[in-house]
């Protein structure tokens, strides 16, 4: 029998510093309703940062500050409990070193996924790039979605 879990397509994002993963993210992000993001190091001052330096419109900018850019695991998980409760689809990035990332995937199966898309976000020079995109799907990145067919 096939799970929800394995029907769905994994996607994965690599970044070479925390400015170049929020510029990924942001496109990606404003198209999206309900986003949580699980992140090893908090992010909430770069992301200020640069959204003080690019040209989106106000509401775009509040929406993306209004997510949690901080490193609070259990406060999240209560967080997507609740969505699940309603049934409402969700978002989740997940963005650390690749036992972090394993950390809140576990946490998550935990749970259950359906509902859930998860992007996994590594950072260059983390991980063996060719290794690790075997595993995935669909790659995002700044130039385009990039999806894998093998």
């Amino acid at each position: 029998m096939i799970t929800e879990e394995y029907k769905k397509e994994k996607t994965c994002l690599f970044y070479a510093s925390t400015y170049h993963l929020e510029m990924i993210l942001l496109p990606y992000i404003i198209k999206k309703e309900k986003v949580i993001i699980f992140t090893e190091q908090e992010l909430e001052t770069t992301i200020n940062t640069l959204l003080e330096k690019i040209n989106l419109n106000i509401e775009e900018k509040q929406k993306i500050k209004q997510i949690n850019w901080k490193t609070e695991e259990e406060n999240k998980i209560e967080e997507i409990k609740s969505y699940k409760e309603k049934q409402e689809n969700i978002t989740i990035i997940i963005n650390g070193k690749k036992e972090y990332i394993e950390h809140i995937n576990n946490k998550i199966k935990e749970i259950g996924n359906n509902n859930i898309e998860i992007i996994d976000c590594y950072k260059i020079g983390d991980i063996d790039i060719e290794e690790t995109r075997k595993k995935y799907k669909i790659i995002l990145n700044t130039q385009k979605l990039e999806t894998i067919t093998r």
